[in-house]
């Protein structure tokens, strides 16, 4: 879920080069369509749908998958987001698209069974050469070279490339947000080190603030299954609310986590272990409300102590 978010951000800042450069569709504009209500728990979410015009005035309907791993399951999944979508808006001319950001050996552009042959893109992320990207300074590209070949030997380049750019504060901050991410997927040792290089400005990243939502959600949800369990024992109600308490207090803890490692590394970690003793979740609210205007540990330790 984290990617989903992060790269929601990219896209709010680079939709366009990104369908141009990395789809090549020749895009005049472009509209992020946003998920309408489900009517049924069998409709899944597919992950970017866009209204496209093109450079010659179509109209055109383009629906990107991301994918971190491959599944075997996943050309079917397109296959019903294209019809779903098709039927919805009313469009005949529907583009599908899966970008693969890890390799496999079974990925496929290919769906066929007894009545149906389905053909929709697949662009393989690394097998793409950072070396080009970072060259020809497309810069919406840069937050996906670490997994690109080559891209964690020129992530340093690509790093540069997106603070010397004149793209505004926000965009930037969303940047690194989405190239730390992306680049732990390969290796802990250069996302380690683009947090410690840009842990100031990826703090104001509206990516990293729904990423943080996410893991608050994420923990709730724990809760709730953790308070079902309990409520075989404790009587339902009680277990359940018992579960939401518990949830709602890992989330915090979870999203406290993730803002001190980026607001001051490892040093503020080391203040989890008396974090986590503190059952009362509206000291853990303002600790977690204080981190980004603290200036040092030791403040924010004073904090809850008190």
């Amino acid at each position: 879920m984290k990617y989903d978010v992060a790269l929601k951000e990219l896209f709010r800042h680079c939709s366009e080069a990104i369908l141009r450069h990395l789809l090549d569709i020749p895009v005049a504009e472009s509209l992020l369509l946003e998920e309408r209500p489900q009517e049924t728990t069998s409709l899944r979410r597919s992950d970017f749908v866009f209204l496209v015009t093109r450079e010659d005035g179509e109209e055109i309907l383009v629906i990107i998958e991301f994918q971190t791993h491959w599944h075997p399951n996943v050309p079917e999944r397109l296959l019903e987001y294209r019809m779903r979508h098709k039927l919805s808006e009313k469009i005949e001319e529907v583009y599908t698209f899966v970008i693969l950001l890890r390799p496999s050996t079974i990925a496929t552009d290919l769906y066929e069974d007894t009545e149906v042959r389905y053909q929709f893109g697949l662009t393989r992320i690394y097998e793409m050469d950072a070396a080009q990207v970072i060259g020809e300074r497309m810069l919406c590209l840069l937050p996906m070279t670490p997994l690109m070949r080559h891209g964690v030997e020129l992530a340093d380049k690509a790093e540069q490339l997106i603070a010397e750019s004149d793209l505004p504060g926000d965009a930037k901050s969303d940047m690194f947000t989405v190239m730390t991410l992306l680049a732990g997927l390969i290796s802990d040792r250069l996302a380690k080190e683009l947090l410690n290089r840009r842990r100031d400005i990826m703090i104001e990243s509206a990516g990293y603030a729904l990423i943080k939502q996410e893991g608050w959600k994420e923990g709730l949800e724990k809760g709730r299954e953790e308070g079902f369990e309990k409520g075989r024992e404790e009587g339902f109600e009680k277990g359940l609310e018992k579960g939401r308490v518990e949830g709602y207090r890992e989330g915090l803890l979870m999203g406290i986590a993730v803002a001190l490692d980026v607001k001051f590394g490892v040093d503020g970690l080391k203040l989890m272990p008396e974090l986590k003793e503190i059952e009362n979740v509206a000291v853990l609210e303002a600790v977690e409300q204080a981190i980004r205007s603290a200036r040092t540990v030791d403040e924010l330790r004073s904090l809850y102590r008190e």
